[in-house]
């Protein structure tokens, strides 16, 4: 699994010239002029761009759903359940047939031994 980054922030004025920076740098189609020269576009036009060029695999939506299920644990276990108790199933991938109809969610079960 991928090690954490510390966590960085940015503030609100600090937020759109660094979205620019980063949408100029990447390799995203652009939206040109009439010359052929990149178009500047609002904020929300630039994100939208960039998250549809972001590659999500097969291994990181495993580990993504892996880290959230872990973060549901270790809540539950911070709330005084016994943490030998809590058990962590597997992230089912979802069949190509059912991704048009997928919608996020998470899955808790309780049982009696």
């Amino acid at each position: 699994m991928r090690r954490k980054r510390p966590a960085i922030t940015v503030s609100d004025a600090e937020y759109p010239a660094l979205l620019k920076e980063v949408y100029k740098r990447s390799d995203v189609p652009k939206p040109r002029n009439a010359i052929g020269l990149v178009k500047d576009i609002p904020a929300p036009e630039m994100e939208a761009l960039l998250l549809a060029s972001l590659p999500v695999t097969e291994q990181a939506m495993q580990e993504l759903a892996t880290a959230r299920g872990v973060a549901v644990r270790d809540f539950l276990s911070s709330k005084g359940l016994p943490s030998d108790r809590l058990f962590l199933g597997a992230a089912k991938a979802i069949p190509a047939a059912e991704k048009d109809k997928w919608q996020p969610k998470a899955e808790l079960s309780l049982a009696s031994q």
